[in-house]
């Protein structure tokens, strides 16, 4: 799955599954910090899919707002502890 952001900091990551997004933009309107934008790369559901504006992946804080509202799950936050227990089982 492709990151969007890995904040080392704050320990969390920002992933996005493109295929599933339906190219709804509810990620887009909600984020508090106004990182996320709308590309000009489509998916295979002909939507327009987000993503990060240019070096505004610092302004991330992960507070999981666009997951929570994605209707296709497609979007998502996971903490580093997770990613690194995952690695570990694979």
């Amino acid at each position: 799955m492709p990151k969007l952001i890995e904040n080392k900091e704050k320990k969390f990551s920002l992933f996005l599954n493109s295929d599933r997004c339906g190219g709804c933009f509810a990620c887009i309107a909600i984020c508090p910090t106004g990182i996320l934008e709308i590309s000009d790369e489509l998916n295979y559901r002909n939507a327009y899919i987000p993503k990060i504006k240019e070096g505004k992946e610092k302004y991330c804080f992960g507070c999981r707002r666009c997951e929570y509202c994605c209707p296709d799950w497609c979007i998502y936050v996971l903490d580093e502890e997770i990613i690194q227990t995952e690695k570990v089982k694979t």
